[in-house]
């Protein structure tokens, strides 16, 4: 490991509220704090493992095998680092802008239970628009490309491309209006769920036409095995008796298949009358169309109200909104400003892994010689930043439980399995952006507790019928962006998951036999 180059700064700070003033205390004056809260940062640091080994051993395969994993070339520097090959020093904080532990009370987090109060670990947090994570990461998504490379210099890229959008969405809105102007949305609404009354009456109908033709079908399978073999039709058909059929368990397949026939009719008329619900017309247009239209508007628009019959909410509103974050990145980018440098970090492993050799066909294979071989696997992440993220942690008779909020945003994610290709052999991701929340104090607790075999659970308890409605207003989402994807040097473009929240999960850790 390389000796030169690693210092480490580990101020503490007191604070007895987060944006107060702070001040260094020595271990006297820090064994006297009490309730106050602790900050502190990271200054002028580099990990480098350079041409040092470092090795993890007591893995074994599916067949019982030792795995070995060699790390090289471990590293954790300041951003622009090149991939560990300059020695910037990394800063993960600062004394205005520190990690801080503290207690915090449901007065200052609302989604708390009255009475409340929690641990809390924060990240460092900014609030001008460049090095808040949500508004760089929102701006990045839209942005389309790494700022500062090749043909990605104008910083209102993100800005044009939201216009355009809500200029397509915006003009949906105005067909939508135009087309129901004289009937207006409430009265709309009102006309579908009559008919959607309709439709479920119609539906049950059709359940119930569906268990008797699955009844009459048991029925007719078994007269059919309890009749003769000689001359026996396929399942469904009839025996040809000609005048009449003399054997009883022929007569009474033939009378099941007759039943089965008229059920399945009595299923289709059901199923025809359904249909017909769908084209019921009110103000020139079908139910299937009008619950179609209702449905794209409150999506762009929101529910209409009584109070706000037109637009007051849904993806309009949400990206115009957005709109203000992009000006204010592209503003401050546009002045001149920068933002808080990330740390760079990676590493390489090489795996030795067991290798049998296989001749033969699938079937009368031979196993051959079992050698070692050596796989290999890097990961190295640029500009990572983890700001304004926390962890909030409590407990009642329930056990543990907590809330999480999870801001990362990195210029670059990349791949590799080769040891000496460039990026055009490899995995790479920019503008990577995770807008990760679980739990909610109130209406959806994250807890973790510990079960009788020691494993871990964590567990997110699901929506009920009593607070759905708070749930979908208040808990909140997730967002995943990355910008640019590609793989081997093809390109897949932009992937995304917005809007993402969990209704329920149950996630326990499993022990993994040696």
């Amino acid at each position: 490991m390389r000796s030169s180059g690693l210092l480490l700064g580990l101020p503490l700070l007191l604070s007895s509220a987060w944006a107060a003033a702070m001040q260094a205390l020595d271990d006297i004056e820090l064994d006297a704090v009490n309730g106050a809260g602790v900050g502190f940062f990271l200054d002028g640091f580099l990990y480098d493992q350079d041409s040092a080994m470092a090795r993890i051993e007591g893995f074994k395969d599916s067949s019982g095998n030792p795995v070995t994993i060699q790390l090289e070339d471990s590293y954790i520097k300041g951003q622009g680092s090149q991939r560990g090959t300059l020695d910037p020093l990394a800063n993960i904080g600062t004394p205005l802008h520190p990690f801080r532990l503290g207690v915090r009370n449901a007065s200052e987090i609302p989604s708390l239970p009255a009475g409340t109060e929690v641990l809390q670990l924060a990240t460092p947090t900014w609030t001008d628009p460049l090095n808040d994570t949500h508004h760089y990461g929102l701006w990045a998504y839209y942005q389309g490309c790494l700022y500062g490379e090749a043909g990605c210099t104008n910083p209102d890229l993100a800005v044009g491309r939201l216009n355009s959008n809500l200029s397509a969405l915006t003009s949906r809105q105005t067909a939508l209006l135009q087309r129901y102007a004289s009937v207006g949305f409430l009265t709309l609404k009102q006309g579908i769920d009559t008919d959607m009354a309709q439709l479920q009456t119609r539906q049950q109908a059709v359940d119930a036409a569906t268990a008797q033709v699955q009844q009459a079908r048991s029925v007719m399978e078994a007269r059919y095995a309890a009749a003769p073999n000689n001359n026996k039709p396929p399942l469904g058909q009839k025996y040809d008796c000609f005048i009449i059929c003399t054997n009883s368990n022929i007569r009474a397949y033939n009378d099941a298949v007759d039943d089965w026939t008229a059920k399945n009719e009595a299923l289709m008329n059901a199923q025809i009358a359904l249909s017909q619900v769908w084209q019921t017309q009110r103000h020139g247009y079908s139910l299937s169309q009008r619950s179609q239209d209702y449905t794209e508007f409150a999506s762009l628009c929101g529910e209409p109200t009584s109070q706000q019959p037109t637009c007051s909410g849904g993806r309009i509103a949400k990206m115009e909104g957005d709109r203000a974050s992009l000006v204010l990145v592209s503003t401050s980018l546009k002045d001149g400003k920068t933002r808080v440098p990330g740390i760079d970090l990676g590493f390489g492993a090489e795996f030795s892994v067991p290798s049998t050799a296989w001749s033969g066909s699938a079937s009368n294979a031979t196993r051959g010689a079992t050698t070692t071989r050596a796989d290999f696997f890097s990961l190295n992440i640029e500009g990572f930043t983890l700001h304004g993220s926390y962890v909030n942690l409590w407990g009642n008779a329930a056990g543990m439980l907590g809330e999480l909020s999870m801001q990362l945003y990195a210029d670059k994610l990349i791949l590799g399995a080769c040891r000496t290709c460039t990026d055009a052999n490899r995995f790479v991701a920019k503008n990577v952006y995770l807008d990760l929340n679980l739990g909610h104090g109130t209406l959806q607790p994250l807890s973790f507790s510990m079960l009788s075999d020691g494993e871990l659970r964590f567990r997110l308890p699901g929506v009920t019928w009593a607070n759905y409605q708070q749930f979908y207003a208040q808990v909140p989402k997730s967002n995943i962006s990355i910008v640019n994807l590609s793989l081997s040097n093809v390109n897949l473009g932009a992937q995304a998951i917005r809007g993402l929240r969990v209704d329920y999960l149950d996630m326990r850790t499993v022990n993994l036999p040696r």
